[in-house]
């Protein structure tokens, strides 16, 4: 694992074997789970490894939003993006506010445009390291 390793969390197989084959293919170190919990265990034993986390926001057992608040407690200077189909109007605000989410993204997304926001924020984090 890099230290910029790319966390991506999404309860649909495809989504996340499609964007994380993308990433890889952009030279990104990425690691995909379908399970937000085995993600957040998996986060937890490898965190000083992770730059950025990717999460759906509507997933069974976890929701992203619970997901990206443990993540925060684990390591608040990780960049986190979330994404979602839905529109952020059906979250409460000030619960969106306090995860401070680097960007949220509006599903579908193209691997070619998640791979471009992914360079902006693992950019900005080896330019602070």
């Amino acid at each position: 694992m890099s230290p910029n390793s790319i966390l991506l969390v999404d309860d649909e197989q495809d989504i996340v074997a499609i964007f994380r084959k993308s990433l890889q293919n952009q030279g990104f170190d990425a690691y995909g789970f379908t399970d937000p919990i085995l993600a957040l265990e998996h986060f937890k034993a490898n965190h000083p490894n992770y730059g950025l986390v990717i999460s759906d926001i509507r997933m069974p057992q976890m929701n992203g939003i619970e997901l990206a608040r443990r993540i925060r407690e684990i390591k608040p200077e990780v960049k986190l993006l979330l994404m979602t189909a839905f529109e952020l109007s059906d979250f409460d605000s000030d619960l969106l506010d306090s995860l401070k989410a680097n960007e949220f993204l509006r599903k579908p997304i193209s691997p070619a445009e998640l791979a471009n926001r992914v360079a902006v924020y693992l950019r900005v984090a080896s330019h602070q390291a």
